[in-house]
Protein backbone atom coordinates (compact mmCIF):
# COMPACT_ATOMS: atom_id res chain seq x y z
CA UNK A 1 0.00 0.00 0.00
CA UNK A 2 1.29 3.46 -0.86
CA UNK A 3 2.22 5.71 2.03
CA UNK A 4 1.27 9.36 2.07
CA UNK A 5 4.19 10.32 4.26
CA UNK A 6 7.97 10.17 3.98
CA UNK A 7 10.04 8.56 6.72
CA UNK A 8 11.23 11.90 8.09
CA UNK A 9 7.67 13.15 8.36
CA UNK A 10 6.22 10.45 10.61
CA UNK A 11 7.01 12.55 13.68
CA UNK A 12 4.45 15.15 12.58
CA UNK A 13 1.84 12.72 11.29
CA UNK A 14 -0.29 13.20 14.39
CA UNK A 15 -0.98 16.83 13.45
CA UNK A 16 -3.59 15.76 10.93
CA UNK A 17 -4.46 12.21 11.92
CA UNK A 18 -5.69 12.51 15.46
CA UNK A 19 -2.71 12.81 17.79
CA UNK A 20 -1.24 15.82 19.58
CA UNK A 21 -1.32 18.97 17.48
CA UNK A 22 -4.71 18.58 15.85
CA UNK A 23 -7.00 21.60 16.11
CA UNK A 24 -8.90 21.60 19.42
CA UNK A 25 -12.17 22.06 17.52
CA UNK A 26 -11.46 18.92 15.48
CA UNK A 27 -10.66 17.04 18.68
CA UNK A 28 -14.00 18.11 20.10
CA UNK A 29 -15.80 16.99 16.94
CA UNK A 30 -13.99 13.63 16.96
CA UNK A 31 -15.08 12.92 20.53
CA UNK A 32 -18.79 12.88 19.61
CA UNK A 33 -18.27 10.43 16.74
CA UNK A 34 -17.45 6.78 16.26
CA UNK A 35 -14.57 5.32 14.24
CA UNK A 36 -15.00 3.34 11.02
CA UNK A 37 -12.33 1.45 9.09
CA UNK A 38 -12.83 1.31 5.33
CA UNK A 39 -11.05 -0.80 2.73
CA UNK A 40 -10.13 0.57 -0.70
CA UNK A 41 -13.18 1.06 -2.89
CA UNK A 42 -15.63 1.23 0.01
CA UNK A 43 -17.99 4.21 0.01
CA UNK A 44 -18.01 6.61 2.94
CA UNK A 45 -21.42 7.66 1.65
CA UNK A 46 -23.22 7.38 -1.69
CA UNK A 47 -25.25 9.82 -3.72
CA UNK A 48 -28.93 9.47 -2.89
CA UNK A 49 -28.36 8.20 0.65
CA UNK A 50 -30.03 10.06 3.47
CA UNK A 51 -27.79 12.68 5.08
CA UNK A 52 -27.31 11.67 8.70
CA UNK A 53 -23.66 12.37 9.46
CA UNK A 54 -20.45 14.08 8.47
CA UNK A 55 -17.11 12.29 8.56
CA UNK A 56 -13.68 13.31 9.78
CA UNK A 57 -10.97 11.62 7.73
CA UNK A 58 -8.48 10.29 10.25
CA UNK A 59 -6.06 8.47 7.93
CA UNK A 60 -5.84 7.46 4.29
CA UNK A 61 -7.36 9.32 1.33
CA UNK A 62 -10.74 9.52 -0.38
CA UNK A 63 -12.17 10.91 -3.61
CA UNK A 64 -15.51 12.64 -4.15
CA UNK A 65 -17.38 11.52 -7.26
CA UNK A 66 -20.31 12.54 -9.36
CA UNK A 67 -21.56 9.36 -11.06
CA UNK A 68 -23.53 9.78 -14.29
CA UNK A 69 -26.53 7.65 -15.20
CA UNK A 70 -24.42 5.75 -17.75
CA UNK A 71 -21.86 4.90 -15.06
CA UNK A 72 -19.21 7.45 -16.00
CA UNK A 73 -17.46 9.11 -13.08
CA UNK A 74 -16.33 12.70 -12.62
CA UNK A 75 -13.93 13.24 -9.74
CA UNK A 76 -14.74 16.45 -7.89
CA UNK A 77 -11.90 16.39 -5.39
CA UNK A 78 -9.58 14.43 -3.13
CA UNK A 79 -9.67 14.44 0.66
CA UNK A 80 -6.75 14.20 3.07
CA UNK A 81 -6.50 13.45 6.81
CA UNK A 82 -8.13 16.23 8.79
CA UNK A 83 -10.75 16.97 6.13
CA UNK A 84 -14.45 16.90 6.98
CA UNK A 85 -16.51 14.90 4.48
CA UNK A 86 -20.17 15.52 3.70
CA UNK A 87 -20.45 19.15 4.81
CA UNK A 88 -21.85 20.14 1.42
CA UNK A 89 -24.97 18.08 2.16
CA UNK A 90 -25.89 19.82 5.41
CA UNK A 91 -28.61 21.82 3.66
CA UNK A 92 -30.12 18.76 1.97
CA UNK A 93 -31.81 15.57 3.07
CA UNK A 94 -29.66 13.37 0.81
CA UNK A 95 -26.06 13.25 -0.37
CA UNK A 96 -25.57 14.54 -3.92
CA UNK A 97 -22.17 12.90 -4.45
CA UNK A 98 -20.35 9.66 -3.59
CA UNK A 99 -17.14 9.57 -1.53
CA UNK A 100 -14.95 6.47 -1.90
CA UNK A 101 -11.87 5.30 0.01
CA UNK A 102 -8.80 5.22 -2.24
CA UNK A 103 -6.97 2.86 0.13
CA UNK A 104 -7.44 1.65 3.70
CA UNK A 105 -9.02 4.61 5.48
CA UNK A 106 -10.04 5.44 9.00
CA UNK A 107 -12.90 7.91 9.39
CA UNK A 108 -14.84 9.19 12.37
CA UNK A 109 -18.59 9.28 11.76
CA UNK A 110 -20.23 12.23 13.50
CA UNK A 111 -24.05 12.16 13.67
CA UNK A 112 -25.39 15.47 12.42
CA UNK A 113 -27.58 15.98 15.47
CA UNK A 114 -24.55 15.63 17.74
CA UNK A 115 -22.52 17.99 15.56
CA UNK A 116 -25.34 20.54 15.54
CA UNK A 117 -25.58 20.45 19.33
CA UNK A 118 -21.80 20.72 19.72
CA UNK A 119 -21.64 23.70 17.34
CA UNK A 120 -24.35 25.48 19.32
CA UNK A 121 -22.40 24.98 22.54
CA UNK A 122 -18.83 25.46 21.29
CA UNK A 123 -18.00 28.66 19.34
CA UNK A 124 -14.67 27.20 18.15
CA UNK A 125 -16.48 24.27 16.53
CA UNK A 126 -19.04 26.60 14.99
CA UNK A 127 -16.27 28.82 13.63
CA UNK A 128 -14.40 25.81 12.20
CA UNK A 129 -17.50 24.57 10.38
CA UNK A 130 -18.11 27.99 8.83
CA UNK A 131 -14.45 28.18 7.80
CA UNK A 132 -14.49 24.71 6.22
CA UNK A 133 -17.72 25.41 4.33
CA UNK A 134 -16.34 28.71 3.05
CA UNK A 135 -13.03 27.16 2.02
CA UNK A 136 -14.75 24.31 0.18
CA UNK A 137 -16.95 26.72 -1.75
CA UNK A 138 -14.02 28.98 -2.62
CA UNK A 139 -11.85 26.08 -3.78
CA UNK A 140 -14.63 24.57 -5.87
CA UNK A 141 -15.35 27.86 -7.59
CA UNK A 142 -11.62 28.49 -8.00
CA UNK A 143 -11.09 25.16 -9.74
CA UNK A 144 -14.11 25.68 -11.98
CA UNK A 145 -12.79 29.06 -13.08
CA UNK A 146 -9.20 27.87 -13.41
CA UNK A 147 -9.97 24.77 -15.48
CA UNK A 148 -11.89 26.89 -17.94
CA UNK A 149 -8.82 29.05 -18.53
CA UNK A 150 -5.89 26.62 -18.24
CA UNK A 151 -4.13 24.39 -20.72
CA UNK A 152 -2.95 20.91 -19.72
CA UNK A 153 0.44 21.96 -18.31
CA UNK A 154 -1.10 24.76 -16.28
CA UNK A 155 -3.75 22.44 -14.85
CA UNK A 156 -1.22 19.83 -13.70
CA UNK A 157 1.04 22.53 -12.25
CA UNK A 158 -1.89 24.02 -10.32
CA UNK A 159 -2.90 20.58 -9.08
CA UNK A 160 0.60 19.80 -7.78
CA UNK A 161 0.84 23.19 -6.10
CA UNK A 162 -2.53 22.69 -4.45
CA UNK A 163 -1.37 19.34 -3.06
CA UNK A 164 1.87 20.97 -1.92
CA UNK A 165 -0.06 23.63 -0.02
CA UNK A 166 -2.36 21.10 1.63
CA UNK A 167 0.55 18.88 2.70
CA UNK A 168 2.40 21.90 4.13
CA UNK A 169 -0.69 22.95 6.11
CA UNK A 170 -0.65 19.52 7.76
CA UNK A 171 3.02 19.70 8.68
CA UNK A 172 4.31 17.49 5.86
CA UNK A 173 6.89 18.32 3.22
CA UNK A 174 5.65 20.77 0.61
CA UNK A 175 8.13 19.41 -1.93
CA UNK A 176 8.06 15.65 -1.67
CA UNK A 177 5.06 13.41 -1.19
CA UNK A 178 3.32 10.28 -2.38
CA UNK A 179 0.30 10.56 -4.65
CA UNK A 180 -2.59 8.36 -3.55
CA UNK A 181 -4.37 8.94 -6.84
CA UNK A 182 -3.44 7.43 -10.19
CA UNK A 183 -2.60 9.45 -13.30
CA UNK A 184 -6.02 8.47 -14.66
CA UNK A 185 -7.72 9.86 -11.54
CA UNK A 186 -5.74 13.08 -11.82
CA UNK A 187 -6.90 13.34 -15.42
CA UNK A 188 -10.50 12.71 -14.43
CA UNK A 189 -10.34 15.56 -11.93
CA UNK A 190 -8.56 17.94 -14.30
CA UNK A 191 -10.57 17.07 -17.41
CA UNK A 192 -7.58 15.50 -19.16
CA UNK A 193 -6.88 12.09 -20.64
CA UNK A 194 -4.45 9.67 -19.01
CA UNK A 195 -2.11 10.07 -21.97
CA UNK A 196 -2.08 13.85 -21.63
CA UNK A 197 -1.35 13.72 -17.89
CA UNK A 198 1.50 11.26 -18.49
CA UNK A 199 2.98 13.47 -21.22
CA UNK A 200 2.84 16.53 -18.97
CA UNK A 201 4.59 14.72 -16.10
CA UNK A 202 7.29 13.53 -18.53
CA UNK A 203 7.72 17.08 -19.85
CA UNK A 204 7.97 18.47 -16.34
CA UNK A 205 10.70 15.95 -15.56
CA UNK A 206 12.68 16.78 -18.70
CA UNK A 207 12.48 20.48 -17.86
CA UNK A 208 13.62 19.96 -14.28
CA UNK A 209 10.37 21.04 -12.63
CA UNK A 210 9.61 17.74 -10.90
CA UNK A 211 11.16 14.37 -10.20
CA UNK A 212 8.72 11.48 -10.45
CA UNK A 213 9.15 7.80 -9.60
CA UNK A 214 5.73 6.22 -10.07
CA UNK A 215 3.67 7.92 -7.32
CA UNK A 216 6.64 9.41 -5.49
CA UNK A 217 6.73 13.10 -6.49
CA UNK A 218 9.35 15.72 -5.71
CA UNK A 219 8.70 19.32 -6.74
CA UNK A 220 12.11 20.59 -7.82
CA UNK A 221 11.22 24.10 -9.02
CA UNK A 222 8.26 25.45 -7.08
CA UNK A 223 8.60 29.03 -8.41
CA UNK A 224 8.52 27.79 -12.02
CA UNK A 225 5.44 25.67 -11.31
CA UNK A 226 3.77 28.67 -9.67
CA UNK A 227 4.51 30.90 -12.67
CA UNK A 228 3.12 28.25 -14.99
CA UNK A 229 -0.07 27.80 -12.98
CA UNK A 230 -0.66 31.55 -12.64
CA UNK A 231 -0.29 32.05 -16.38
CA UNK A 232 -3.67 30.43 -16.95
CA UNK A 233 -5.45 30.85 -13.66
CA UNK A 234 -4.51 34.29 -12.45
CA UNK A 235 -5.48 34.30 -8.78
CA UNK A 236 -8.40 31.86 -9.08
CA UNK A 237 -6.73 29.29 -6.83
CA UNK A 238 -4.73 31.60 -4.59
Amino acid sequence: MDTLYTTNETKVMHAATGGPGREPALEAIARVGRPRLLTAGTAVHRAGELFRAVYLLHSGATKRLLIQEDGREQILGFQMPGDLIGLESIHAKTHSTTVVAMDVCSVIEIPYEALETLAAENPDVRRLLFQRLGMALREEHGWMAALGLMNAEERVAAFLLDLSRRFAERGYSARRFMLRMTRAEIGCFLGLTLETVSRVFSRFQRNGLVRSDRRDIELIDLPALARLAQTGAGTALS
